[in-house]
């Protein structure tokens, strides 16, 4: 579990490093280059498969602390 939160605290670390690249590089004074604008997708985009982690670790917590489910009590038949 300590593993999992290492985990989880490394990715919104990483998240916000690039969240802050961001607004630095559309808050420059020198203009948005080509070049600035090409990384700010392809930081977008890594935001973006981050949320996802994020999400999907989110859900298998929520799972994993549910319990397992009581199968018969979804049985129409019982």
């Amino acid at each position: 579990m300590r593993s999992e939160t290492e985990d989880l605290v490394a990715v919104r670390r990483e998240m916000m490093d690039l969240l802050r690249q961001q607004v630095e590089a559309l808050d420059s004074p020198l203009g948005l280059t080509d070049e600035k604008l090409r990384g700010c997708y392809e930081r977008q985009a890594r935001v973006q498969e981050l949320r996802e982690k994020l999400q999907d670790s989110a859900n298998a917590m929520v799972v994993a602390m549910s319990g397992p489910a009581d199968v018969t009590s979804l049985d129409p038949a019982a």
